[in-house]
Order: C-alpha cells, then sequence, then structure tokens
C-alpha cells in the first residue's frame, strides 16, 4: 500500500488483511502499527530486518544461543523495536492462539523512559484498530506495569517496566516451559556517564549477576527465559562487555551494527545479511579515512560526511557508541569519581578561560584545540562551566578565540564574575594567536610557559590531589530520575553552557596514563592548567601583562 494507512478509511476486507500481515513477522508487525498509531512511514534499513529476524528466531525457538544481545547507534529504532512495539507483538500472537501466554520483565537505566516506553504499548493494545482486531481487556494498568486478562480474569500477559536503579524484585519474566512465554529486555541497560566509574560499573554488572539473572521465569537449562539486551556500547565493561565475557554466567547471541560500514564489517556478517548490506549501500557516498572506505549503515538517515565529522570531533564516544568497539581506558591516574557535579554553579568570584592549541595543522587527527572556561566559587571549589573542542587553522583559530570570549564575557553585573583572562599555552599553534591577541589588546592573554619540569604526567600528579578532595566540578549530566540534563547553570538560572563536553571530559581523564599511549589529552591539559593556576597557585598572575 502506497498511501499511509488510515483505519477509519479501511473497508472490512482490507481490515482482515492487516491483521493477516501482522502476524506474518515481527518486522511486519511493527511496520504496520507504527503507521495505524503514529501516521507516518516506518524507515526501513537492512538491519531493521537483521535485528527483526533475531527475534523471530528467538519466538520460534530456533535462535541459538537463546539469549541476545544486539548493539546499535542511537537513532537505530531500537525502543521502537524492542521496547514499545515487541510487548505488543507478543500479545498479539497470544491473542491469536500461536503462544499460550507471556510475562516481560523491561528494564533501563532512566526510570521516565521505560514508563514512557511502557504507556506506548498501552495506548497501541488499547488503540480502537487494535480492539478490533483483537479485542482483550487490561487487568492492572499503570504506567510501570499493565496486564492483559482473559474472560475468566486470568493473567494471560505481563509487562512491568523498571529502571536498573529501582526496585526490580517485584517483577519476572517468563514461565516456565519450552515455549517463548516472555522475557527480561534491558533497553540501554547502563546510563552512559556511569560507565566512567568502576565503582557505577560494578555495581551495575553486579546487579545483572544477583538480580536480573533470578527474574527468569525458567532456569532450566534448555528452555530458560531469555535475556534480551539491546544497547549502544559504552566502555570495555558495560553490560554487553559483561556478559558477553561470560559475566552472567549465560552464553549469547550477538549483533551488532556499525554507524561506519567497512569491508571488513561486510565480511563479517552471515548471510543473507551481508548481500542485505552491501545492496544497501554500495551506490552511495563513501568516505576514505587512514586508507580505509566506509559507507553510512543507514544511507537514508545518516549521511557518511556527517558520521565521519562526528568521529573526528569527539573519537571515544563515537569509537563506543556508534562503531560498538569502545576504546580501553586504563589511565589509572584519574578516578573519574573524585570529581563533584552540580547542576546550578554557586556565587562566583571570577571566571576564566584556559587554551590548549594543536599543532596547528588542522588535519592532524588526533590533534585538537581545546577553550575551557572556569569559574572560581566563593565556596573555594573550581566549576569546569564550559569546552569548545575543535580543529581549526591559525586563521579560524584567531576567530574562534575572538567568538568564545565575546559569547561567555557576559555576566550578571549585581554579581559580577569577570573573565580575568585567556590563558594560552605558549607553544606550537598558541604563540602565533598569543600574538596576534596581544598586539589587538582586546582580550587579556595570559602565557602559559612549559618549562623544564612541567611535562605532562608531573602537571597530572600535582592536580590529583585537588580533584581527589572534591574540590573539582564537573556538570551533572543526568537527574536522579535518569533523565539528560542539556546545560549547566549560573547561580542565576542563567545558561552556563551545554553538557555535551563531559563525556569526552570523562573519557580523557580515565584515559590519561603515566606512558603517553592516550589518544587525547586537550582537554584535560586545559583542566590542569585551570587547578594550577586556581587552586594550587591561588589565581595570583600578572593580569596586566597583556597591556
Amino acid at each position: 500500500m502506497s498511501a499511509i494507512l488510515e483505519w477509519e478509511d479501511l473497508e472490512f476486507p482490507e481490515r482482515v488483511a492487516i491483521a493477516d500481515m501482522s502476524l506474518d513477522s515481527f518486522l511486519s508487525f511493527t511496520r504496520i502499527w507504527f503507521e495505524l498509531i503514529q501516521g507516518d512511514r516506518l524507515l526501513v534499513n537492512w538491519h531493521h530486518e537483521y535485528m527483526a529476524q533475531a527475534i523471530d528466531d528467538l519466538i520460534a525457538g530456533t535462535l541459538q544461543p537463546r539469549n541476545l544481545i544486539i548493539n546499535i547507534p542511537p537513532g537505530g529504532t531500537k525502543t521502537e523495536f524492542f521496547s514499545v512495539h515487541l510487548p505488543v507483538y507478543v500479545n498479539t500472537l497470544v491473542r491469536d492462539g500461536k503462544l499460550k501466554r507471556f510475562r516481560n520483565l523491561n528494564v533501563s537505566y532512566a526510570d521516565t523512559l521505560v514508563k514512557r516506553n511502557s504507556r506506548r504499548t498501552r495506548d497501541i493494545i488499547a488503540s480502537e484498530p487494535y480492539q478490533a482486531l483483537w479485542p482483550c481487556s487490561f487487568g492492572v494498568n499503570q504506567a510501570e506495569e499493565w496486564e492483559i486478562v482473559d474472560d475468566r480474569g486470568r493473567s494471560i500477559g505481563q509487562t512491568v517496566s523498571k529502571s536498573a536503579g529501582g526496585q526490580i524484585t517485584g517483577g519476572r519474566g517468563g514461565y516456565f516451559g519450552p515455549l517463548f512465554s516472555g522475557c527480561i529486555l534491558l533497553d540501554d541497560f547502563n546510563k552512559p556517564v556511569d560507565m566512567f566509574s568502576e565503582t557505577k560499573r560494578n555495581s551495575a554488572n553486579l546487579m545483572l549477576t544477583n538480580t536480573i539473572r533470578s527474574r527468569r521465569g525458567d532456569k532450566s537449562k534448555d528452555n530458560a527465559t531469555p535475556v534480551v539486551s539491546i544497547q549502544q556500547r559504552l566502555h570495555t565493561d558495560d553490560a554487553t562487555g559483561f556478559m558477553m565475557s561470560g559475566g552472567m554466567g549465560l552464553s549469547f547471541s550477538h549483533i551488532w551494527i556499525p554507524a561506519l560500514v567497512d569491508q571488513s564489517y561486510l565480511d563479517s556478517l552471515p548471510e543473507p545479511w551481508r548481500t542485505k548490506c552491501w545492496e544497501t549501500i554500495k551506490d552511495t557516498d563513501s568516505v576514505e579515512v587512514g586508507g580505509v572506505r566506509y559507507w553510512s549503515y543507514w544511507p537514508e538517515m545518516e549521511h557518511v560526511s556527517d558520521l565521519v565529522a562526528l568521529w573526528e570531533r569527539d573519537n571515544y564516544t563515537f569509537t563506543s557508541q556508534y562503531q560498538q568497539k569502545p576504546a580501553l581506558l586504563t589511565g589509572g591516574i584519574f578516578n573519574t569519581d573524585w570529581f563533584g557535579t552540580y547542576t546550578r554553579a554557586p556565587h562566583l568570584q571570577y571566571r576564566a578561560i584556559y587554551v590548549d592549541t594543536n599543532s596547528g595543522k588542522v588535519n592532524d587527527y588526533n590533534d585538537y584545540t581545546v577553550f575551557t572556561l572556569v569559574g572560581m566559587g566563593v565556596d573555594g571549589n573550581l566549576y569546569i562551566l564550559d569546552v569548545e573542542r575543535g580543529k581549526w587553522d591559525p586563521e579560524d583559530l584567531l576567530q574562534k578565540a575572538i567568538e568564545l570570549w565575546d559569547r561567555w564575557k557576559p555576566y550578571d553585573r549585581r554579581r559580577p564574575m569577570p573573565i580575568r583572562h585567556m590563558g594560552i599555552e605558549d607553544k606550537q599553534a598558541g604563540q602565533g594567536l598569543i600574538t596576534t591577541l596581544k598586539k589587538r589588546k582586546e582580550i587579556p592573554i595570559q602565557e602559559i610557559p612549559r618549562g623544564e619540569g612541567q611535562n605532562k604526567l608531573v602537571r597530572a600528579l600535582n592536580v590529583v590531589p585537588q580533584i581527589k578532595t572534591g574540590k573539582v566540578f564537573i556538570p551533572a549530566t543526568y537527574d536522579e530520575a535518569g533523565e539528560r540534563i542539556s546545560h549547566a547553570l549560573y547561580a542565576d538560572g542563567s545558561i552556563a553552557g551545554p553538557t555535551t563536553w563531559v563525556p569526552p571530559l570523562l573519557a580523557e581523564f580515565a584515559a590519561f596514563s603515566a606512558d603517553d599511549s592516550h589518544d587525547n589529552d586537550d582537554i584535560v591539559d586545559t583542566c590542569m592548567d585551570a587547578i594550577s593556576d586556581n587552586l594550587i597557585e591561588g589565581g595570583n598572575l600578572d593580569y596586566q601583562s597583556w597591556l
């Protein structure tokens, strides 16, 4: 059907056809009911077919191993498929007599997320078109838990949705027996920012072993209730890494979808997915990086050049969440748990900007320029307020410095917190920037020399005590309910800056190594300068040297 499906416009034979097609496969069901409920077309790529087939095999009992992990980039339709439409599809199979009953336990890091998904599932089942084809009644009908009852009032379907940080012991997935009867679904089990903390990683993995594993309704060898995990990779020891290494004592089938597809990934795919993937991408734009040619995994939705640009801006996040290949963070110098967090900074005495410049070659892949805005609180602590990271040639670098000074300079005159200076590392492209800005006399410049005994390891060890004792704060990126916090605020409620730079900052600090084997430390460099200047030296620098 070329037109968007509108239930009111369908004749009886067409409605019967809708029911038949809905039962053909999980993908067919999801496409039809997304369109009927949302009033919009579901864009289907080869990876949707791959994921949906794994679910059909799981329900049919032919997927081996029976547990399933799918790693997919952000925006890959994982929640729409698995958290919203899968419970409805399973209920439909029960209503049609293909399954006997079901019980699902859905878990995510965010309480609001699982409840929102649960409500959307209930809305589909309660909708007029669904009730016309498969009439059913709700027993329990709450945001975090709903059940379907038969004519005798007996429960034949149940879905409980919980956050990973909540009380999970009240829910269970599946029933004993050989037929599929539900699952434990982990939709983004890990909170991204928690993965930089060893303590929080261990706590999450302990929950997988001690709590999630025990919530299976059938624990027998051959028919155990399956655990299905859908997530973007976040760390080598995230839920996927833990489960794939045998941490839960279970074996998993594994599907991973990278945002950028190369020939080696194509060669790793089983048929028919290798052919389907290639047929999708072969006539689309591609980009060569480091001698390897890449295509977008979903050309209709994500252009390859945009993905490569994202890769260049934030290597760690991209390789983890988009490529599903997180780098091992084994620095050992800094513990990211040491940082305090804030949503609204206290009143500030003053602010300052610190700059770490690259080699001056804009195409130097691993070398960034970073501008970091910090504030010294009236409580004696240092607050990192905003970070801008990029790659600019000398002329663009000058314009960026002026642009950021103008953007960050305004402040509330009732509670003055002026920017004292822009501290620039006196090396590489920074030397030219210092010279030009001093001549213009528009911005107070503080030269930061790199003299004897100023190697990065020595500087790092000097600032460790300040961070370890809780005197350095970064913005919180999630609230208590697990919702993302997009901006940090000043004391008066005005926006200090976005929080998108926090994960790259944490990744750099976590990876910082004594032998300089880490990829990037540009944000770390500016933070070390800020800590040394304001917490160790007390900010007593010659601020008139620029005049």
